[in-house]
């Protein structure tokens, strides 16, 4: 039996679909942050519609206006269903577009390297098929290369792998605080649990004992989380990728994937971790734990501390003692500040390139021609003085195969500046060179991508300032490299707008629009949930701060009660202990900082492979001061609860453990 065959239907999620001719159904999420609501009327080519639906196309998820854009934009750009009827009111030129459907397999059915190949040997047909009817084949796209079906998933399944890997270090680094924690509660009692090994309790039965409370605790937070997670913040996550992308209505489902990791894995973790931890506590004589003899090495010499004055003194021996509870806290910083440095680093970004787009383009209006001649023959010419001729065509290149420009500039270019160049040298956008690490002297291999063909140069120089993918070359060697005539050009560079050029004979212009639209829609998408990230961030270093300093605390609270006993003050207390954590914090807070920087920096040019373009993670020294201030706010929570905790141990505390 013969299948039907159904491409990019239409979900609609408020209305309905358009019945006349002045009806229109569009994007839910353009209409969202146009402002648009069913019942509203809008213009269209000059032609009016009222809206009678909000819809998301299924093979549409996001609003690429073209497949090489690097971000889709939701907010200038729509796609819209009208009836026959009404598509016929519209006057614009039309681009008449086929789909294809595997009809053996599915694309669900084939991997992507069959279904690479398959599309391929369709290519062939389809070039050979075109050269024999003496068509050109202006463009072709499969499903797997296909932004607006694949970017949602795609970027989706990166938040899901880096939410995952950042979970894993979350989970680790809190593991081994409970694991420091129970060794402390384990040194505290350890007169007990020598007297419960003397009794004839076990080793494992107390290792089962300490392991208890932390596997419980995760099982309950786990619990909790689940819940929460399923019903509060639920609408948290939903709203933010609805604010994304174009998706139908969704139904809560339980993901047993989701369990599995955010719940499973961390009990695993913390078992293990504990497991370790505890038993290689455990490994002491009875004897040894009466007598709270727990070192493992033999006593040392005490490190010879400067000449200082004593309480520099006293605290420089409180930070060599506890250096293992030190180095923990600088991991979780650390960690805390990755985090910071793409909440505050991504929308400072956006913002920056934002302010100087103008000064990031070649020319602020970039004309590329359908046509250079018109129908009698005669070469296309504008009047406007600011007008500068340029060929242009495109290449792919990278594992991804990107699509880079190739622009061919004109001798003593007033736009394009290119230096004196030897021979297959090109000059390179600065933005190339930082995503594929390209550097003077390299090699570039760039292919034709509907071709068999491969060009190959050599870097000869880096145009700096410019967010293009693009590599510029005199116009001669342009003609020469790929064959054209002395004559052919694509279109014009101008730093004002032409408006002598038929709208008939322009394929495309290229402004600041083009520039600015990847970062209005990351802004938008994104842009409110960096300061919830934000907040999060200092909620994190407060906990992790506090309970290793609480460690830090209760492993002196003997010493603490014997300088009360003593006759020193609660305040003075503070300056030995809490102080010294302090100087700690300070110190690992401003290494951090750029450590954080240079991790996250790394990162985010590997997730940038897997896109079109490029956008530097950029941060001022005012939001690294901001990165900074952050771990040292939620420090204060944790001093004044400190301080609170120093004043409430008793002079007897010491009294108690008189040997």
């Amino acid at each position: 039996m013969e299948r039907s065959v159904y491409i990019n239907q239409a979900y609609v999620l408020s209305g309905r679909l358009p019945e006349k001719e002045n009806e229109i159904a569009i994007d839910r999420m353009h209409a969202d942050n146009a402002g648009i609501k069913v019942g509203d009327t809008i213009s269209v080519s000059g032609e009016e519609f009222e809206v009678v639906g909000l819809i998301a196309y299924v093979n549409y998820s996001t609003l690429h206006e073209k497949n090489t854009d690097m971000m889709f934009d939701a907010i200038k750009f729509d796609a819209a269903m009208v009836t026959e009827e009404g598509f016929d009111r519209l006057s614009e030129s039309i681009h008449y577009q086929y789909s294809w459907k595997y009809q053996e397999k599915t694309a669900d059915e084939v991997d992507d390297a069959e279904e690479k190949e398959m599309s391929e040997q369709f290519l062939k047909s389809l070039i050979t098929e075109s050269v024999v009817l003496d068509n050109d084949l202006e463009d072709f796209l499969p499903r797997y290369a296909n932004q607006a079906i694949n970017f949602a998933p795609d970027d989706i399944g990166s938040d899901k792998a880096m939410g995952g890997v950042l979970l894993d270090i979350l989970v680790v680094v809190l593991a081994f605080i409970f694991a420091v924690t129970i060794t402390t509660t384990i040194e505290k009692e350890s007169k007990v649990i020598g007297t419960l090994r003397a009794s004839g309790y076990t080793k494992g039965e107390l290792i089962r004992h300490y392991m208890a409370m932390p596997i419980i605790v995760v099982l309950i937070s786990g619990v909790v989380g689940n819940v929460l997670g399923y019903t509060v913040f639920k609408d948290m996550v939903v709203s933010m990728y609805y604010n994304s992308y174009s998706l139908p209505t969704y139904e809560t489902i339980w993901n047993s994937d989701a369990f599995f990791k955010t719940t499973l894995i961390p009990v695993a973790i913390m078992i293990v971790v504990n497991l370790f931890v505890i038993s290689r506590s455990m490994n002491f004589t009875p004897l040894q734990f009466l007598r709270n003899d727990l070192k493992r090495k033999k006593k040392q010499k005490a490190v010879r501390l400067p000449r200082w004055k004593f309480f520099s003194r006293f605290r420089l021996r409180i930070m060599l003692q506890n250096i293992p509870n030190y180095l923990i806290l600088l991991v979780g910083i650390i960690f805390v500040m990755l985090m910071l440095a793409f909440g505050i680093g991504l929308p400072e970004s956006l913002d920056y390139y934002k302010e100087q787009a103008s000064d990031m383009m070649v020319a602020q209006y970039q004309y590329v021609l359908n046509d250079t001649e018109d129908e009698d023959g005669n070469v296309i010419e504008t009047e406007n003085p600011d007008a500068e001729r340029f060929s242009m065509t495109s290449l792919t290149y990278g594992e991804n195969k990107e699509e880079i420009s190739i622009y061919g500039a004109a001798e003593e270019s007033r736009y394009i500046e290119i230096p004196a160049l030897s021979d297959n040298e090109v000059e390179i956008s600065e933005t190339l060179s930082k995503k594929y690490k390209l550097a003077v002297g390299d090699t570039i291999v760039l292919d034709e991508k509907y071709e068999n063909k491969s060009y190959e140069f050599t870097v000869g120089a880096i145009y700096e300032g410019t967010i293009s993918m693009a590599v510029y070359m005199p116009e001669e060697d342009f003609r020469s490299v790929f064959d054209w005539d002395e004559d052919e050009f694509s279109g014009y560079l101008s730093d004002s707008e032409i408006t002598d050029l038929d709208s008939e004979d322009i394929a495309t212009i290229i402004t600041i629009r083009d520039i600015t639209k990847m970062c209005d829609q990351l802004d938008h998408s994104m842009g409110a949930y960096m300061e919830y990230f934000q907040v999060l961030c200092i909620l994190l270093s407060v906990v992790l701060i506090y309970l290793l300093t609480k460690i830090i605390i209760e492993k002196n609270e003997n010493a603490i009660s014997m300088t009360k006993i003593l006759g020193y003050s609660n305040f003075e207390i503070s300056r030995l202990y809490i102080l010294s954590t302090t100087i700690a914090v300070v110190l690992f807070a401003a290494v951090s900082v750029p450590l954080g920087m240079y991790i996250m920096n790394q990162v985010w040019i590997i997730a940038l492979r897997s896109m079109s373009g490029y956008i530097e993670l950029n941060m001022s020294v005012g939001g690294k001061i901001k990165m900074f201030l952050f771990v040292l706010i939620g420090y204060l929570f944790v001093m004044l609860i400190d301080y609170n905790r120093i004043r409430k141990i008793p002079m007897t505390e010491s009294l108690k453990n008189v040997e």
